[in-house]
């Protein structure tokens, strides 16, 4: 096998767990906007369009949920899977390139 690493390399895992934070920050903060936008405007306008308005975007609102509840389930379980998968393999490889004589 002579000179020959091998190595499990888990950065895109790490990067999409960073990513997924400024997600949640980024999309927290637009719906933080568009709230308070909602409400200056229902202050003002009065009326059936207003009620009607109010019920669109309240079932926009929970339809779209919440990108946090979804990439933090998506981080709890998948991603977690996979680098507790990776740093096993890691931990293996580790073994292998310290002896690779002892695996043959």
């Amino acid at each position: 096998m002579g000179d020959s690493f091998v190595s499990a390399d888990i950065d895109k895992i790490a990067s999409f767990e960073r990513q997924s934070e400024e997600a949640i920050a980024e999309y927290d903060l637009i719906r933080e906007k568009f709230e308070k936008t909602n409400t200056t405007l229902l202050g003002k306008w009065k009326g059936g369009g207003a009620d009607a308005y109010k019920l669109e975007t309240d079932h926009i609102l929970e339809n779209v949920g919440s990108i946090k509840d979804i990439l933090e389930e998506i981080n709890n379980s998948v991603v977690k899977d996979i680098k507790e998968n990776y740093l096993a393999l890691d931990e293996a490889l580790g073994e292998f390139n310290r002896d690779p004589q002892a695996s043959e």
